[in-house]
């Protein structure tokens, strides 16, 4: 099949990710694709490239880009394309989708809902959607049960899709201090560390609290953040506030992080919202053990239980740093609920698997 990906956007976050993977598992199954790019086309562009995947971008005019409506429009009729993936919802678009594809259309919706846009916003996203996808699919049921709550009629065509995950070989002891070498990591020390937008509900303030108290037991510890964002000014501050700037570690932006996570000994995650946090699974992929906090999200149906990683639903300091030394100071149980995760994620997140269902959806009875 030809398939079209509408995307928001083209950068290279979580959702773009999981799109990118997806798309590279229905290739390797003989389809082949082309992305059009609600917004301007971004970082994600090289590695479509690169990829054999044509993309083209708008400008995203006007608020929800109403100025490129019939812009938009007049492009999609032009495409020839046998089946349609939208990747993030947008009112917009799928307005501007005329007969393009009718009957063979999946919208995947990758974010949460709560505290986004307001509950009427969303009644008409998927009202809408309901008229004009045959399958709407969620990367965590958590998100999908926000959704049947805000608009019950989705309910017969929404799906729980895990985003595709690619499990990495496991490093060896002399990777993982090649790996350190290379990031200005010390070998002998501990490391913990998380990677992501430094943007509140990220809550990395959480993160350098927890370290503020490992580092009462852990004196040597190094806590390393891979990300940027809008809170990285005021989290540095927070860092020296808390006479812990020297154990902090910024790296900023990695494009690969296939550096980042082997260098770990624990990854410390904490949110206050997230579909299904994406650094926790890479992480575990490595065999780093998980030690986080989220209030609101899915990751739940991926660490279930204490034998894959420890998982708090609420932002509880002193419990999240005796986890995160009970985990270096016990390494063989760290590894055990490491690699328990891991093989939870590998059965769930096989982009085999999850290729294919996505292909039985656009093959299925048209719902339209």
């Amino acid at each position: 099949m030809r398939i079209v990906n509408i995307m928001q956007g083209t950068h290279l976050g979580g959702t773009e990710h999981a799109s990118l993977r997806l798309m590279l598992a229905l290739k390797e199954r003989g389809h082949s694709f082309e992305v059009i790019s609600l917004t301007p086309i971004g970082t994600l562009g090289p590695v479509l490239q690169e990829h054999g995947i044509p993309a083209r971008g708008f400008a995203y005019g006007g608020r929800g880009g109403w100025r490129d409506y019939f812009t938009l429009r007049r492009a999609l009729a032009s495409v020839q394309a046998d089946a349609l993936l939208m990747t993030g919802n947008n009112l917009m678009a799928m307005l501007a989708l005329g007969a393009l594809c009718r009957g063979r259309r999946v919208l995947a919706v990758h974010f949460h809902h709560t505290g986004v846009k307001p509950a009427w916003q969303w009644r008409l996203i998927y009202r809408t959607a309901c008229s004009r996808f045959q399958a709407v699919t969620f990367p965590s049921d958590f998100i999908r049960a926000e959704a049947e709550t805000l608009y019950p009629p989705v309910k017969p065509l929404a799906r729980t899709v895990r985003n595709p995950l690619q499990m990495p070989a496991l490093p060896s002891e002399k990777e993982r201090a090649s790996d350190r070498r290379a990031l200005g990591l010390p070998e002998d020390a501990p490391v913990i560390g998380n990677a992501g937008w430094l943007i509140p509900r990220k809550r990395f303030d959480v993160f350098l609290r927890v370290a503020q108290k490992v580092l009462l037991k852990l004196p040597n510890a190094v806590f390393v953040i891979a990300g940027d964002g809008e809170e990285r000014a005021k989290l540095e501050r927070l860092a020296g506030e808390l006479n812990i700037a020297g154990n902090v570690k910024w790296l900023g932006w990695q494009k690969d992080l296939s550096l980042f996570y082997p260098s770990l000994d624990v990854l410390l995650f904490n949110s206050d919202w997230d579909a299904m946090g994406l650094s926790p699974l890479e992480a575990a992929g490595y065999g780093v053990p998980v030690v986080a906090s989220v209030e609101h999200g899915g990751l739940n149906e991926m660490v279930i239980n204490d034998g894959h990683g420890f998982l708090l639903p609420a932002h509880d300091i002193a419990a999240l740093a005796e986890k995160t030394v009970y985990f270096i100071k016990n390494k063989e149980k760290a590894r055990a609920a490491a690699l328990a995760c891991r093989a939870r994620i590998a059965e769930l997140c096989d982009a085999g698997k999850i290729a294919q269902e996505i292909e039985a959806m656009f093959k299925g009875p048209p719902n339209a």
